[in-house]
């Protein structure tokens, strides 16, 4: 793949920044080592949550739901995002730091394995952000693609790397009815 430095540029360019709260779980993650998604994913996100105003959104793999609180801070007032955790040592500090940033209310926490998960939940998301384990991405995609309202957009963590490329893993199809 092709690596644009000035696509990068000009993502990163559009961020003002996080919250208060969204810096403090940032740097918490980054010090005990649990991978959060980087500044031009969050950047990326950001322009997504903008752009599109999802009022669903479903997320695959909490860890200590960084991104869940950034999804819930930056979009549309009254959005729900229903997000999935199997590993239980996070569980709670997702809980707690989605109570810490006053958004338990808006944030649905689902236990347990999302190969589990997903053919049990019912009705269409705006927007699917995958964050789990990659290698489990080709399992998840049946059931995600069944939960995709008429726009869909699926964004994957590791989309953007500062390292060797700009989209890896990312699978966007958008369809209007």
């Amino acid at each position: 793949m092709i690596v644009d430095e000035r696509l990068v540029t000009y993502i990163n360019s559009l961020d003002r920044g996080n919250t208060p709260v969204l810096d403090e779980i940032e740097k918490e993650a980054l010090r005990d080592f649990v991978p959060i998604i980087r500044k031009e994913m969050q950047s990326f996100l950001k322009l997504l949550l903008a752009m599109q105003k999802p009022m669903r959104i479903l997320e695959v793999g909490t860890a200590v739901g960084f991104s869940a609180v950034l999804m819930a801070e930056y979009a549309p007032k009254g959005c729900q995002i229903v997000t999935i955790e199997n590993y239980e040592k996070r569980i709670p500090i997702a809980k707690a730091n989605f109570e810490r940033a006053g958004k338990q209310e808006q944030i649905t926490l689902l236990e347990g394995d999302a190969t589990e998960i997903l053919p049990q939940l019912e009705g269409q998301f705006d927007m699917i952000f995958m964050d789990a384990a990659k290698g489990q991405y080709i399992t998840f995609m049946p059931q995600v693609l069944r939960l995709f309202s008429p726009i869909i957009l699926t964004a994957m963590k590791r989309a953007l790397t500062l390292s060797s490329l700009i989209f890896k893993s990312m699978c966007c199809r958008m369809a209007i009815s």
